[in-house]
């Protein structure tokens, strides 16, 4: 089935932007609570942000061909547009790490991931006729997940191999 232009962008768009978002506030909040390091932080938004963005893009382009009689546009749209919106929301991460203190960088990292996620829900209830507070609630409880799941993932890692004689 061929779906629209904008349908596969916006496809690739909300895949890219949604997983960017997950993917980098998980990885900043592990690191924080683990070491709280500017470098380390900074150093790891960039190679998640081009690593994951290049698998994820890999990953829908795949999923699309896949699909039986798939259109060349409607794979290179989702395949560009994954890449493209999950490199560029990974890498704004960068911003308030480079603005302000760590903790006042993870504050607002988690806040922009928050506005972004209501944004994506705020769309796809509209386009869905969904009711849009069950859609935000729903993702942002997965954000929130992620938030608490990763920072005692950070403080295990911190307990189990904090030891410098490792």
């Amino acid at each position: 089935m061929k779906l629209k232009i904008g349908d596969s962008l916006m496809a690739g768009f909300g895949f890219g932007t949604t997983s960017g978002v997950i993917t980098t506030l998980g990885m900043i909040v592990g690191l924080y609570s683990s070491s709280a390091e500017r470098l380390a932080i900074i150093g790891g938004i960039f190679t998640v942000s081009v690593a994951d963005a290049m698998s994820d893009a890999l990953g829908e382009h795949i999923s699309e061909e896949s699909k039986s009689h798939p259109s060349a546009q409607d794979v290179r749209n989702i395949t560009i547009a994954t890449f493209v919106s999950k490199l560029l929301i990974g890498l704004s991460f960068v911003i308030p790490f480079v603005l302000f203190s760590v903790s006042h960088a993870v504050t607002i990292s988690v806040l922009y991931s928050a506005l972004v996620l209501i944004l994506m829900s705020l769309r796809i209830a509209k386009k869905t006729n969904q009711n849009r507070y069950e859609v935000i609630t729903e993702h942002l409880l997965v954000g929130f997940a992620v938030v608490i799941i990763t920072f005692f993932l950070g403080k295990w890692v911190e307990t189990a191999f904090g030891n410098k004689s490792l």
